[in-house]
Formats: C-alpha cells, structure tokens, sequence
C-alpha cells in the first residue's frame, strides 16, 4: 500500500505561535467589549432622553449625572483595554528575553570577529615563519 506524501502535516505549535494566538484573541475580545461599550452607552443615553421629559426636573438632573459618570468610567476602562490589547502586548520577560537575545548576537559577533583577527595573525606568523 502506497502512503500518501502530498499531505502537509500541521506543524507544531511553537511559543511564538501561541503568544500570537492569545494576542489575537485579546485584541478580538476587546472589540466584543467595545461593542457592548457603544452599544449599552447608546441605550442608557436613548433611555435618559426618553425619562427625562417623564420625570420630575429635579430627577432628571440626578439620572443625567449618573449616565455622564457611567459613560466616563467605562470609556476609560475601554481606553485601558484598548492599550493592554494593542499597545502594551509586550510582557517585561519578552522585552528582557529580546534584550538579552540582542546582546548575545553582539557577543558572538565580537567572538568571530576576534576569531578571523586571530586566524589572520596565525596566518601572518606562518608566512613570516616561512621566509
């Protein structure tokens, strides 16, 4: 029996592809949330215009006030939300991992450079050597 080898195998999951995957995920999970932001502020604003020509002046001012401070308070959680989902993805372990990757590219770099340096002079004392 002849196996199939056109068949691509689903590659392994690597960090990086799951640290992407949560990072899709948090930034889908804050438009949900915008959604709902824009969408309840909207119903609460529509349900204050609607009760304050029913209810009593001195009322309405009050339920004005509280939708004002709902709408603050939560337009800043979403603000919050939007900069952990876009702006601060990046944990402190990731930026010192990427840190230290970049001084080790640097070290190595040093270390090959010292080491062409020293193949040349070994090559220079060999062709001294032999004249």
């Amino acid at each position: 029996m002849e196996e199939n080898t056109d068949i691509k195998k689903e590659p392994v999951s690597t960090e990086e592809e799951v640290q992407i995957a949560k990072t899709a995920n948090t930034r889908r999970v804050f438009f949900i949330h915008l959604s709902i932001f824009i969408l309840v502020i909207a119903l609460v604003w529509v349900l204050w215009y609607f009760l304050s020509s029913i209810i009593k002046e001195e009322f309405s001012s009050g339920l004005f006030k509280i939708c004002i401070c709902v709408s603050l308070i939560w337009l800043i959680i979403v603000i919050f939300h939007y900069l952990i989902s876009f702006r601060w993805t990046r944990t402190r372990a990731e930026k010192e991992v990427s840190k230290l990757r970049k001084k080790r590219d640097k070290q190595i770099e040093e270390i090959n450079a010292l080491k062409e340096e020293i193949k040349q002079k070994a090559d220079e004392l060999k062709d001294n050597q032999k004249n």
